[in-house]
């Protein structure tokens, strides 16, 4: 192996770097620390080698107690950020519909319920909401816990599909990179779709309208009702507005995206 280039957009702690095998295949090799009680590298792995190159990037060797991934390179590998919202969200549904694997019977994917930890963990970190809109903490929680009392069947989920983990593949159209592997409903996954992309919305001059838009062409691409798409987003965004207030990242994006989905209102 000949190590190329490291990717430098990464998260803290990771290793990254482009490579090309002795028969040319170009590669990409990844390591991760340890991170006790919030480890996603494993179970990211798992969901790899669970879909076999079906809608992501495909395992070429891991070394699970080293915690080294070889994986293939995609190419060209442009993501979606840049393509027209209309294109990005085709792309990003024809992914979607590649995970619909139940997890296997022995498994270590963590649910999508246990992320609902984070709106207690934040009341007793700050007394409350902290510096997050009241009412829309609130009920994100709610709606957090309705979807996941009235889920779907459970599939491995990528976890983490946002534009930029959507990439042009010759192989196969577009292929995702880097997933969280989680099980839930396969409607989770619009989440990190409505939340990103942002300004876009709020640069039309009617950035609420816009928002709807961009829920009902999701749910028509990927066949899911309307309102849970909507509904999905709404609280995600209020759970990464969370995160993201506790690792001191805050931006407001997060709860802005919130008050769009929000606002629109129900969708029937």
């Amino acid at each position: 192996m000949t190590l190329g280039e490291r990717y430098t957009d990464v998260y803290p702690g990771n290793l990254v770097y482009r490579c090309t095998l002795g028969d040319g295949t170009a590669a990409v090799i990844k390591s991760e620390p340890d991170r006790p009680g919030d480890d996603e590298f494993l179970p990211g792995i798992d969901a790899l080698q669970l879909y076999g190159g079906r809608g992501m990037a495909r395992v070429l060797r891991a070394d699970r107690d080293r915690r080294v991934v070889l994986m293939e390179r995609v190419l060209p590998g442009e993501p979606l950020w840049r393509a027209t919202i209309e294109h990005a969200l085709e792309a990003a549904a024809f992914v979607m519909s590649r995970f619909r694997s139940p997890p296997p019977e022995a498994h270590a994917f963590p649910d999508v319920r246990g992320y609902h930890r984070a709106w207690p963990s934040h009341v007793q970190l700050y007394g409350g909401s902290g510096l997050l809109d009241a009412d829309l903490f609130e009920i994100g929680e709610r709606v957090f816990l309705e979807l996941c009392d009235s889920s779907a069947a459970p599939v491995v989920l990528h976890g983490d599909l946002h534009y930029g983990n959507v990439l042009s593949s010759e192989r196969d159209g577009w292929l995702a990179i880097d997933p969280k592997g989680l099980i839930g409903e396969a409607c989770y996954e619009v989440g990190d779709l409505l939340r990103n992309r942002l300004d876009e919305l709020f640069a039309t001059a009617d950035a609420r309208g816009a928002m709807r838009r961009r829920v009902e062409m999701l749910a028509d691409l990927t066949g899911f009702d309307r309102e849970r798409v909507r509904l999905w987003g709404l609280a995600q965004a209020v759970l990464t507005a969370i995160w993201a207030d506790e690792a001191r990242r805050a931006s407001g994006r997060d709860m802005r995206a919130a008050r769009l989905l929000y606002g629109i209102g129900p969708l029937g």
